[in-house]
């Protein structure tokens, strides 16, 4: 399915500042995680968050006090950064599909679909195509023919409308420079 991941919704990568879940190196055999600033997290502990298995990873309150970064890193009042991650094998394919999320080869993909989406709620929006108006596959796959019929015209009608408004403004700007000289 070509669909995009929800995002990430901590403050630092809604902000785009500070470090987000992208940022730490983990080391899923040591049980560590490295922050940007190369500081190793001193807590690994496994949870259950909404009935989901999690990972709450700790950083010291030492190591984050002294961090330049800090302001970047946190805002808890405990002033320590806690970071909370999926079970690995969940937390390397939401990554690995964020990053497939950016290359142009899924762009190109997606809008595709996006295409296609977006003439099947014109279909349904304009054509009623939900209900069927008639008994009888044959009278349903003539109805849905004609609607498919229906929004050829309006989008040629748009294209049309689209293009000769393009000219107008052509020739308005043409004789606009013309009066200006």
């Amino acid at each position: 399915m070509v669909t995009p991941l929800l995002a990430d919704h901590s403050w630092q990568a809604r902000a785009a500042e500070g470090f987000d879940r992208s940022a730490f190196r983990v080391d899923w055999t040591a049980r560590q995680v490295r922050c940007p600033e190369d500081r190793t997290s001193t807590g690994w502990y496994p949870v259950q968050q909404h009935g989901h298995d999690a990972i709450v990873i700790e950083f010291a309150r030492e190591d984050c006090r002294t961090c330049p970064s800090r302001d970047r890193r946190t805002t808890a009042a405990r002033g320590n950064r806690m970071l909370t991650l999926r079970p690995r094998e969940l937390h390397e394919t939401v990554a690995a599909a964020r990053a497939e999320q950016k290359t142009d080869t899924w762009q190109a993909k997606y809008a595709l679909r996006v295409g296609v989406e977006g003439t099947i709620n014109q279909a349904l929006d304009i054509t009623g195509l939900r209900r069927a108006r008639y008994r009888g596959l044959p009278k349903v796959s003539l109805q849905h023919a004609y609607s498919a019929s229906a929004i050829n015209v309006i989008r040629l009608d748009a294209h049309w409308r689209e293009q000769t408004q393009g000219l107008r403004l052509g020739r308005l700007t043409q004789l606009a420079h013309r009066l200006a000289a």
